[in-house]
C-alpha cells in the first residue's frame, strides 16, 4: 500500500475542511503508541493537522470519539470504520448530516510483529462502502472474499479460550457496538469483585456479548487486537455474523437504507435458528 501518499492526501483534505470551517474537528491518528501502534487523535486546527499519520498500525476503531462534539466532525475511516459509523447512525446514535466520512481503501493492517491481523486476513472489504471522500490507492486489489479460517466451533474451544480471559473488559471498551452506558454485566454488580473471577462468569459475559453483537458486528476485530490475553472469541461473533448474513441477507454497515436485521420484523421471517423447523417461517 502507498501509505504515504494516502496520508499526504489525507492531511491536505483535512487541512482544508477545517480552514474552510466544514468540520470543526477531525478524528484521525498520531504516532506515539506502544509497539507502534498508531494513537487515536483529535484535531482541531489545521496546522496541527502535520502532525496526522496513516499507516499499517493504525489499529483503533475510531468511532467511539465522534460523540460529544460540537459542530460537523470528520473521520479518518478504515472500511471497518465507515462501516462502524453507518452502523451507529442505522441504530440513531449518530446523524449523517453530523460526519464527514473520509474513507481509504485499506489492505489491511499487521500487529508489532508485521504480520497481518487475522481480523484483516480474513475481511473481504477494502473500500469504505459510504464515504464523502474517498483517498484510493490503485496498488491495493478489490477483495473477492476473506481468507478461509477454522470452524472449529466445539465446547473445547470455547473453554480454552474462556480459560485465558481474566474478565479485563478490554474488548468490550474497544467495541464500537458497546455504547450502553451501564453493561449488562454491571447492572447489580456489588462494589466488590472477586481476585480471579469464575467461568461461568466469563462464559456469561462472552456469550452474552456475542448476542449483543448479532448483526451489527462490522468485522474490525479490535475486540482482538485490545486484548492483553489473547482470547480470540471473535470467532463466536464471526459465526453468530454469517449466520445472520444467511438467514437475512444482512452485513452490518453496509448501507445506509438498509434496516439492521434485528431491528425489523416481518412474519415470513425465517426463524430457524430459534424455532428450529423447515426455516420458511412456518
Amino acid at each position: 500500500m502507498s501509505f504515504e501518499k494516502q496520508r499526504d492526501e489525507v492531511a491536505a483534505l483535512c487541512k482544508k475542511l477545517l480552514a474552510d470551517g466544514a468540520v470543526s474537528r477531525v478524528v484521525g491518528f498520531r504516532e506515539g503508541g506502544v509497539e507502534g501502534m498508531s494513537l487515536p487523535y483529535i484535531f482541531t486546527d489545521p496546522a496541527g493537522v502535520d502532525m496526522l499519520t496513516w499507516n499499517s498500525r493504525c489499529l483503533p476503531n475510531l468511532n467511539g470519539y465522534l460523540t460529544g462534539g460540537e459542530g460537523n466532525t470528520a473521520i479518518v475511516a478504515k472500511p471497518c470504520d465507515a462501516r462502524a459509523v453507518v452502523a451507529l447512525i442505522s441504530e440513531k446514535q449518530l446523524r449523517r448530516e453530523d460526519i464527514h466520512i473520509i474513507g481509504l481503501v485499506c489492505d489491511g493492517m499487521v500487529d508489532a510483529n508485521g504480520d497481518p491481523l487475522p481480523a484483516c486476513v480474513e475481511c473481504s472489504v477494502n473500500c469504505p462502502p459510504v464515504y464523502d471522500d474517498l483517498i484510493d490507492d490503485p496498488d491495493v486489489a478489490e477483495k473477492t472474499g476473506g481468507e478461509q479460517v477454522s470452524n472449529d466451533t466445539s465446547l473445547e474451544r470455547f473453554e480454552a479460550e474462556i480459560d485465558k480471559c481474566i474478565l479485563c473488559f478490554s474488548c468490550r471498551q474497544a467495541c464500537y457496538g458497546c455504547y450502553c452506558q451501564t453493561c449488562f454485566m454491571d447492572r447489580g454488580s456489588p462494589g466488590w469483585q472477586p481476585t480471579v473471577p469464575g467461568r461461568g462468569d466469563k462464559m456469561l459475559y462472552h456469550a452474552g456479548r456475542t448476542m449483543h453483537l448479532a448483526g451489527r458486528c462490522v468485522e474490525c476485530g479490535a475486540c482482538e487486537n485490545a486484548c492483553a490475553s489473547g482470547v480470540d472469541i471473535r470467532y463466536l461473533i464471526r459465526e453468530v455474523t454469517n449466520f445472520v448474513g444467511e438467514l437475512y441477507d444482512y452485513r452490518a454497515g453496509m448501507d445506509l437504507d438498509a434496516r439492521p436485521a434485528m431491528l425489523s420484523y416481518a412474519a415470513g421471517d425465517r426463524e430457524v435458528g430459534f424455532l428450529g423447523g423447515d426455516g420458511d417461517g412456518h
